[in-house]
């Protein structure tokens, strides 16, 4: 059984809270703020929203933790496919070198 569908069947405990700490997400307070955007289009959007760099970026840090495969990841972190290609696409853009430059400097990559 995977682990959102784990979060299917009623389970009302977070999927990962024992594999993740909070400590170890990106957020504000420890300067990892959404200082990365990914570039886009000029011009209004349609569809559904884009899920936020920050959740992409915590996606790809946990599955490197964790050692699981891209399909196997936890539902709070949205689409497996979305989260893989987005990542690929920051990859792709460079941008993913200057994340990860950025949180080594700031001691937040374990």
């Amino acid at each position: 059984m995977r682990i959102d569908d784990q979060a299917k069947n009623g389970d009302a405990s977070s999927v990962t809270e024992g594999l993740q700490s909070d400590s170890q997400r990106l957020t504000d307070s420890n300067g990892a703020g959404s200082r990365y955007r990914p570039h886009t289009e000029k011009g209004p959007r349609r569809g559904r929203p884009r899920t936020d760099i920050r959740t992409i970026v915590d996606a790809a840090l946990y599955k490197t933790r964790t050692g699981i495969t891209w399909r196997e990841l936890p539902a709070e972190f949205g689409s497996w496919q979305t989260a893989l290609r987005r990542h690929r696409q920051l990859i792709a853009s460079s941008q993913w070198d200057e994340i990860t430059r950025t949180l080594a400097e700031r001691d937040l990559l374990q």
